[in-house]
């Protein structure tokens, strides 16, 4: 199945299954050197999708879903970043606060705001003075998106 098509499937999954997707690709994404805070990929996954849980699949910052990130990039309102690897933005991604990927140092993030914050402040910063408003920014492109029964 070519990436794009799968990408179209994941849209009308149910819950369950979408969690068992991302906990396989976050289980294949593991890196021992590099998540050495997360004793095994397993772990790793598990603490994943426990975030996701926890959140209502939602980022730490903006607070907004990630299936309503998926849909204003479908509808053509938010790019994605193009990788060597694929694309980034329709899926949540592990965002440390220090210089270590540990379950104390991690929260999940909408590529948006993971790559604005970057390097450049912490996690409650960020989230206190600008998630805000990346959430108000979505959330009306989401309204422009059901005004137009997208």
């Amino acid at each position: 199945m070519r990436s794009q098509d799968l990408e179209k499937s994941r849209q009308f999954i149910d819950l369950e299954s979408y969690y068992r997707i991302e906990k396989l690709r976050v289980a294949k994404n593991y890196n021992r050197a590099k998540h050495r805070g997360f004793t095994d990929k397993n772990d790793f996954a598990d603490w994943f999708i426990d975030q996701l849980e926890a959140y209502n699949c939602k980022c730490f910052y903006c607070e907004t879903s990630i299936h309503e990130i998926k849909r204003l990039i479908d509808a053509g309102l938010l790019k994605q970043r193009n990788t060597r690897f694929g694309h980034r933005g329709k899926i949540l991604e592990v965002d440390k606060n220090d210089n270590d990927y540990t379950k104390e140092q991690c929260v999940l993030s909408c590529y948006y705001c993971n790559n604005d914050k970057s390097y450049t402040s912490d996690k409650d910063d960020y989230k206190e003075h600008f998630g805000a408003n990346r959430h108000i920014y979505f959330r009306g492109l989401i309204d422009k998106l059901n005004a137009n029964n997208v």
